[in-house]
Formats: C-alpha cells, structure tokens, sequence
C-alpha cells in the first residue's frame, strides 16, 4: 500500500527532525532536562489538549490508549504533526524571542484483530534550545569580569507502543509502553575556551488507561475515561569536554540522578447531538526531579484542560463547511518550576478546525501561551499554530468477525 511506504518514510524523517531541529529558545530550558512539552500534536490540540474521556473512529489517543478501541476497525490511520511558535521571555530586565518550528509527531494506529488495537507514536517529551551571552566575576577576583556566551540543544524523544482491549461493549482497558532517549549538550564559551556538557537520557516507561463509554440515544453518548503512570527513573549519563585553544580533554562525570513524574488523570466527554464537550484534570509529581542550580526547584503540577467541538452535520454528501468542525479550549496549570521562591500559573488558548480531505482530516490550531511567574521572575508568551494530518487507508478488505 502506498500509505505504508509513506509512512516509512515520514518516520525518518521525523526521527531526524526530531534530533536535529530546535523545538524551544527558552534560556530555562538549561535546567533539568530541558523544557516539558505539550499541546504541540494531535486532533484535540484546538480543543485544550483533552484526551482521558476522549475517542472517535479517527482519533489515535496515546494519552488514554484505551481511547484506541474507538478507532474504525477496518482502516489503517496514520497521523502526522508539525508546528510554528513564536517565543517571548522577559525576566528581571532582559528579554529574548526567538521563531522555532519543527515536526513534532508521527502516530499509527489501527485494529489488529477483533478486541485487540495498537499504535506506535513518536513524540517529544522535553526539549533544549537557548542562546545568550553573559558577564560573570573572574573567581578569586570578583572586581574582575569576564564575558561568556552560554548555548544548550537536543532534547528527549518518547516511541511509544500503545495497545487496547476492548473489554466490553462499554469498557476498555489500554497500555502504553514507552522508550524515552535523547541527547543534550550545554556549552560555554570563554575566549579560546570552550566547556561541552553532554548528557545522554534513556529509560523505559509504561502507564495504564481505562475507559467506560456509553450511548444512551441517538443524540446522546458519553465516555469517562483515567490514566495512571508510575514514577520511573531515569538513567542519565554525562561527559565534560575541554577544548583550550589546540588542547582537547574529556572527564567523565557521575551520572545524574533524575526521576519522570508519577501522574495521574481522570477526565470525561459529553457528546449531545452536533456538540462535544470534554474536561480533564492531571495532577503530575514533578517534585521527582531534581535541580543542579540553587536558585531552580521543581514542584508538583494541577492541570485542568477544557474543550469544546462543534460539527455542523457531517455528512460526506454535504457541502465543505458543513463537514468542518469547529474547535476550541483553555488549558490552567500550575508552573513545574519554581525560580528563586516564586511560582506562578500557565494559560493557554486554543482554537481551531478539522477539515475533512481524501480519505481523512486536517486538524490545524492556534494557540496563545502566557506564563507568569511572581515579582516578575519570569514571563513566557507563546503565539503558535499546529497542523495535523490523519490519513487513513483500507487494512481489512472484508470486516473481521
């Protein structure tokens, strides 16, 4: 199939991309293992980023994969993400912005036999991109200064194998098993003298999600849906380079200790004739990790997304814009890092459409980030956009029984 053989090759290039491109120009992403991300991929991104509650025959859902079982049974769907945004930092007087885009998910998914549906996704999990340059005291001489210019890329990567199993006509029970890797390199500059810190991230992740869906009439069907996810450790190796001039020397660092989040999420969907309306609520432990600065701490993280769709009929046989649907959402967290004591909350708007093109849909969205954290430690506005693609091709030429 010619899908197949595309989908072969949009996943090396995504691998590639997903190596080699900046996803971030965040001066705080030096910090742990970079910035968290989220909301730049998937059909629900115009919709606040819900997923727990969430399924429909299109809908590859690796966030709740028990929203897998909702997938039609006869077709082979493959989706693909990109993204633009345009970065704005402000903290204590300095600014920086910066213009990033990248791909930034490829999933496939479909039934494998009655009862039993897969996925396998590649996403981001977090990601380093920084520039800037800054006057430190000389040590030993603090009426000293001398100018450096500190950079940082890579980030860590999650393939992710997602089944379900239809355990009833109304539950369903799913797992995602996932291989997190990546690498980061921080780099300072000084004259001639030049410090490379390289850290090479791995480790193996699973969590679980259940769904119960019910329809009670033609026009009325709801899903509620929960996830879970245990806290894994996270295995990260380091190597310091010295390049002095024509002198090179390489130290081997102790490895650095850090932990992904425990979480968990509940979240539900109501669907009543030509409207969706969707809630989920996260709680995620990013106390876990751990923080080589002073002046960084990590807290725990309360995360409530909201969306709505609108579909006008959807009919095949009607007219384009009756097929469209029409999206939005708001996305509330608390801030994952604290700077020098302070806190603050991150919101995000979402709208967006899903067209529908041959043999599957294009969902696009606009976002407007802000983040702010107290006495004006720091400030973040994001204005973005994401694009996803979901073909899908004919697997099953006689339906299986």
């Amino acid at each position: 199939m010619k899908a197949i053989n595309c989908i072969i090759f949009l996943l090396l290039v995504t691998l590639k991309s997903q190596a080699q491109n900046v996803m971030t120009s965040s001066p705080y992403s030096m910090f742990g293992i970079g910035e968290l991300e989220s909301g730049l991929y998937g059909q629900n991104a115009a919709m606040g980023g819900v997923s727990y509650g969430m399924r429909n025959n299109t809908l590859i859902n690796i966030e709740n994969p028990a929203g897998l079982t909702g997938l039609e049974s006869k077709r082979l769907l493959t989706e693909l993400s990109i993204f633009l945004k345009n970065e704005s930092y402000t903290s204590g007087g300095s600014s920086n912005q910066a213009f990033t885009g990248s791909f930034s998910a490829l999933m496939l998914g479909g039934r494998v036999i009655p009862r039993w549906y897969t996925a396998v996704s590649l996403t981001p999990y977090s990601s380093v991109g920084y520039y800037f340059q800054s006057s430190q005291p000389v040590e030993g001489n603090p009426h000293e200064n001398y100018d450096a210019a500190f950079t940082g890329s890579g980030g860590i990567s999650k393939v992710t194998w997602s089944n379900a199993y239809l355990l009833s006509q109304h539950w369903s029970l799913g797992m995602n098993i996932s291989y997190l890797f990546g690498n980061i390199v921080l780099s300072e500059q000084q004259s001639d003298l030049i410090v490379d810190r390289k850290m090479h991230a791995r480790s193996l992740y699973a969590n679980l999600g259940i769904q119960y869906h019910r329809t009670l009439n033609h026009d009325l069907s709801y899903t509620l849906g929960a996830v879970y996810g245990y806290r894994q450790k996270l295995d990260i190796t380091n190597a310091k380079y010295i390049v002095n001039g024509n002198a090179h020397e390489k130290k081997k660092q102790r490895s650095q200790k850090q932990s992904l989040p425990q979480y968990f999420g509940i979240g539900g969907s109501l669907q009543y004739k030509k409207w969706t309306y969707a809630l989920d609520y996260a709680f995620q432990q990013y106390s876990s990790l751990t923080s080589t600065d002073s002046r960084i701490e990590f807290k725990d993280v309360n995360e409530c997304r909201i969306g709505v769709c609108y579909l006008p009929n959807g009919y095949s046989s009607d007219g384009l814009w009756k097929q469209v649907a029409y999206k939005a959402g708001i996305n509330v967290s608390s801030s994952y890092m604290m700077i020098n004591g302070n806190t603050g909350l991150s919101l995000r708007f979402n709208a967006g459409l899903s067209l529908p093109v041959f043999r599957g849909r294009i969902d696009t969205s606009i976002f407007y980030d802000r983040m702010q954290l107290k006495k004006g430690t720091l400030n973040r506005d994001v204005i973005g956009a994401t694009i996803s693609f979901t073909l899908g091709e004919i697997f099953y030429h006689s339906k299986l029984k």
